[in-house]
């Protein structure tokens, strides 16, 4: 009685609607925000100095200082949403949006202003066609992946339904965390490249730890339905899922937290990335295999009674309806060399 009622009482699979419709509504302000800012800015994300191009510095300060010392510097030039990282206790690398050479310069001498013992160790800049180049690289390099994926799924599993389901279930992934950047406006750059590559990584291993325990679960060669038998597949990794989900969470929180402002959009990248990923193991792709497997037995379902009506009608069976041996399964009424046998009697009663 434990194990059904658990079932029955954590019903997951049946109320796969709910968590479709969760998801939409998780992807789709993601979505309108895209296309606003599309709209309204010329660029749906907030694309940093990475994939647009721009300058970086590197400057070496001897006295001391913090990485909020120096971008109230920038601020003084508009550029405070440039990104500084502090290496060791004397260096800060500074990359900013395409500038001048004289603005560059402004930016030097108001370091040396501020910090006398300023030096600058380096100064690049980065061309827009190669920031384009990076863009195009990493999406491509994102679709490879997933259709590399397919391809071994469907070998493990010796299923393309399988394969198909966990893909849909990353892409719902992508999307969500794409359109977190979106509403937040988050600066995207080349760490946000790695923030794709977790999610990728993680929500695919989530998903074939469950679609492994619904392949055991049906090697069993047991007569449950195949819904039921999901369900059960499900909650049987159910806490290994939330628990390894949780412990990432609360570390990867404790760096956002902590971890500065120069590490903070990527903290929040990954802490999206696990959530949505364990979200979709367990409430998006299992549902979605389910649904695929109803699908394909609702297309089997109208020819099954056409085979039937055929073999009511084939000769075996019409000759033993002839014969009153009646429908095929049933002992006959009469036995046919009993009936033989009487034919002879009643034609010498009728002689006498």
């Amino acid at each position: 009685m434990g194990p059904v009622s658990s079932v029955r009482a954590f019903d997951i699979i049946g109320r796969r609607r709910w968590w479709y419709a969760l998801s939409l509504a998780v992807i789709i302000p993601g979505l309108i925000a895209l296309y606003a800012h599309h709209v309204h800015d010329g660029h749906a994300l907030n694309w940093g100095v990475d994939f647009t191009g721009g300058n970086s510095l590197e400057l070496r300060i001897t006295q001391p200082f913090t990485v909020g010392d120096v971008r109230s510097v920038l601020d003084r030039f508009g550029l405070g949403d440039a990104v500084i990282q502090k290496s060791g206790d004397t260096e800060v690398f500074i990359r900013t949006r395409p500038l001048s050479q004289s603005q560059m310069n402004d930016i030097v001498d108001a370091a040396k202003t501020r910090w006398p013992s300023t030096a600058m160790l380096r100064e690049d800049t980065v061309g827009p066609e190669i920031g384009a180049e990076l863009r195009n690289v990493a999406i491509l390099g994102v679709a490879i992946g997933l259709v590399l994926q397919v391809i071994f799924i469907s070998i493990r599993f010796r299923s393309v339904r399988f394969a198909i389901a966990a893909d849909i279930a990353l892409l719902h992934d992508l999307l969500v965390v794409i359109g977190a950047f979106a509403l937040t406006q988050r600066e995207v750059n080349s760490s946000f490249l790695a923030v794709l590559l977790t999610v990728a990584g993680y929500s695919i291993n989530d998903t074939i730890v469950i679609f492994d325990r619904i392949r055991e679960n049906l090697g069993m060669r047991t007569r449950e339905p195949f819904e039921p038998l999901v369900n059960r597949s499900v909650l049987e990794a159910l806490v290994r899922s939330i628990n390894t989900a949780m412990t990432a969470v609360l570390a990867i929180g404790a760096v956002y937290v902590f971890g500065g402002e120069t590490i903070r959009d990527v903290a929040f990248g990954l802490v999206v990335s696990i959530i949505t990923g364990g979200y979709s193991s367990i409430f998006n792709a299992s549902c979605i295999l389910v649904d695929w497997h109803n699908w394909s037995e609702r297309r089997r379902a109208p020819a099954a009674p056409e085979r039937g009506a055929r073999r009511v009608e084939t000769p075996r069976e019409i000759r033993a309806a002839v014969d009153g041996a009646g429908t095929p399964g049933e002992a006959p009424a009469v036995v046919p060399g009993a009936a033989r046998a009487e034919t002879p009697r009643r034609r010498r009663r009728r002689r006498r």
